[in-house]
């Protein structure tokens, strides 16, 4: 490679170089708009319990009964998974037949019908929001996309998307918290 040629190679790897840095502080920046929009829309809800959880929000609209979820429990939940909006916006996935029926929208396999906390490869958000949930609780479970599907297209969920997800916690099944 000639000198000439070097010197090009080094200005295009520099270029790329700071276009991913760019693209790494546009999405840092997105996430923290998202986090300040939860925060609002949180804020505006009127006597509710809130419970954070690196980085997950859970917002309990009803509380349940004093069994509370640990490590290597299972969990039995319906659930409505939304992009958020300020709130709940986009349906992208749910288990629960009244919101099927009602939104014209095909259910989700169950596969979160039962989930064993811990154990399940759920995103870290929701898996968050989960621990110390308790049987017979209304939450919404909210996060930015830090803590869902990131910088990834999943479904008809575009790139660094929030997400909400409405949980109606049926039933826990205490394992001794093993995995």
């Amino acid at each position: 490679m000639t000198g000439k040629g070097y010197i090009y190679l080094l200005l295009a790897a520099s270029i790329l170089n700071m276009a991913a840095g760019c693209t790494k502080q546009d999405r840092e920046n997105t996430i923290i708009s998202q986090e300040e929009r939860i925060d609002d829309y949180i804020s505006s809800l009127a006597d509710v319990e809130v419970v954070h959880n690196n980085g997950s929000n859970r917002v309990v609209v009803s509380p349940g009964s004093s069994t509370v979820a640990e490590t290597g429990d299972s969990i039995y939940m319906r659930f409505a998974a939304y992009i958020f909006s300020n709130g709940p916006g986009t349906l992208f996935a749910t288990n629960d037949t009244s919101i099927v029926d009602n939104n014209d929208f095909s259910e989700t396999e169950s596969l979160y019908g039962e989930i064993r906390l811990g154990t399940t490869d759920l995103v870290p958000g929701l898996e968050y929001g989960l621990e110390g949930v308790a049987e017979g609780e209304h939450c919404y479970i909210i996060f930015s996309a830090k803590y869902g599907f990131n910088n990834t297209v999943v479904g008809i969920v575009p790139k660094l998307s929030p997400l909400f997800f409405d949980i109606y916690v049926d039933r826990i099944v205490k394992n001794g918290g093993q995995n």
